[in-house]
């Protein structure tokens, strides 16, 4: 069955790509300095071919081929179809097959999904589209080559949904975990709360009560609580949560909470964006707390670093679309004026489908980017 599964996928994918336009993408960039490489390039073909939408990624590093995927979209009469196959190209190895079809049939949505995976070559992708459920939460002790297909059955109507999930690690298909969950229900005076039930194979887990907001007393403040009912006991478990102030000026931080009692205020951060004219900006941010506040905008420091000031600007090129400059400088490592280092990223569309960027971070990497678009 799981040869069927990866077979049917390709011929839906090949059998008739050939016969309709392709269009897509070719993207890369490539180091000037230190050292002249290649750093990444990727190219993406679409195509449509009787309703269904058909795409290949493939992306190539200095190391050589990296990874291929194939993508398949559409409609089966009221059904919806959706797929990715992925392999490895370095290895090269199969990685993983996902199927999705969805359906609603008189007011009730229904899911169903069909993973199948070979260790550890989907193991990223399992990680990173099934968090956070873990590879070895399914499978404990997987061999390279070993398989792992989980099948998902879901279904849906105001204001229940109920999820199964089946899990096959080459010794038969099992029952893996059920969750039932409630959502929105009224309990009074504009309160509501959610219920959750979860099962596994090893019988009841938990059911979770869960109310948040119980109330907000304002400036994006709110408190709720979790009441979490398990084999062996109860826990109740308050919640705060605290959106900051948005704005010009941002605020970042939460409370801290010892046992049932809120100790204190910790601040993580700020940011002062300013818009100077149309399409010029200036930034300001400071984190207190690094990795908190990198939580919430992503990774963009660098050890030692907790704060920077960006600016940016564009305007209308010269060959149609938008020329983009954004300069950033970064402090915080205890040299001259604390700058520890600063980026320049650029792009300049030069004709309609290809725009190039060029990116340079002190001291002395300068890259070039580009996209061409057919």
């Amino acid at each position: 069955m799981k040869r069927a599964l990866a077979l049917t996928f390709a011929a839906l994918l090949f059998g008739v790509a050939g016969l309709a336009q392709i269009s897509g993408s070719w993207s890369g960039k490539i180091a000037l300095l230190p050292e002249p490489g290649l750093s990444y390039t990727q190219l993406v073909l679409n195509t449509t071919v009787a309703g269904f939408e058909i795409s290949s990624t493939s992306k190539f590093t200095s190391d050589g081929f990296k990874s291929q995927e194939f993508g398949i979209s559409g409609t089966i009469g009221p059904v919806e179809v959706s797929g990715v196959m992925g392999f490895d190209a370095a290895a090269p190895a199969y990685a993983y097959t996902d199927l999705s079809t969805s359906l609603n049939f008189a007011g009730v949505d229904i899911t169903g999904k069909a993973f199948h995976g070979v260790y550890p070559y989907g193991q990223t992708y399992f990680e990173k589209h099934y968090a956070p459920l873990k590879w070895t939460d399914v499978c404990q002790t997987p061999e390279t080559g070993s398989t792992l297909m989980l099948y998902t059955v879901e279904t849906s109507v105001e204001p229940i949904s109920v999820s199964a999930r089946f899990a096959d690690c080459c010794e038969g298909i099992e029952f893996y975990d059920l969750t039932i969950t409630l959502e929105d229900l009224s309990l009074c005076c504009g309160i509501a709360y959610d219920f959750e039930f979860y099962f596994t194979k090893a019988g009841f887990d938990y059911a979770l009560v869960s109310i948040d907001p119980l109330f907000e007393p304002c400036c994006g403040i709110s408190f709720g609580v979790d009441v979490k009912f398990t084999v062996n006991g109860k826990q109740v478990t308050p919640k705060f949560s605290w959106a900051g102030v948005e704005g010009c000026v941002t605020v970042w931080g939460d409370a801290v909470q010892t046992g049932t009692q809120i100790a204190g205020w910790e601040l993580y951060g700020y940011k002062i964006y300013c818009e100077l004219a149309e399409c010029y900006s200036l930034e300001f941010v400071t984190a207190f707390n690094v990795s908190k506040v990198e939580d919430i905008i992503g990774d963009v420091f660098k050890p030692d670093e907790f704060e920077y000031i960006a600016i940016g600007a564009c305007g209308p090129a010269c060959c149609g679309g938008t020329w983009t400059l954004d300069v950033t400088v970064f402090f915080g490592g205890g040299t001259l004026f604390d700058v520890t280092r600063y980026t320049v990223d650029t792009s300049l569309p030069v004709m309609d489908a290809l725009t190039l960027g060029l990116s340079f971070e002190s001291p002395d990497n300068l890259s070039l980017s580009w996209e061409l678009v057919f």
